[in-house]
């Protein structure tokens, strides 16, 4: 995944009004569902910029490396 396949999921993410660390971390299953045209790689994608901003390890989330 790139820079910009991850921007693209993320923008999804945003116009939804998951804009802000605490929203994004207290964001349930059932908030994704909501999210109109998500495919599945943007819902890994949310999953691993959850898991980035929980363990404040955006920069290694949009280089593509592992969390």
């Amino acid at each position: 995944m790139n820079v910009t396949q991850i921007a693209k999921s993320i923008e999804k993410l945003f116009n939804a009004g998951f804009d802000d660390d605490k929203l994004i971390l207290a964001m349930q299953l059932e908030d994704v569902q909501k999210i109109e045209g998500l495919t599945m790689q943007d819902i890994n994608t949310i999953i691993k910029f959850k898991k980035a901003i929980r363990t404040k390890q955006i920069v290694k989330f949009l280089t593509g490396k592992e969390i």
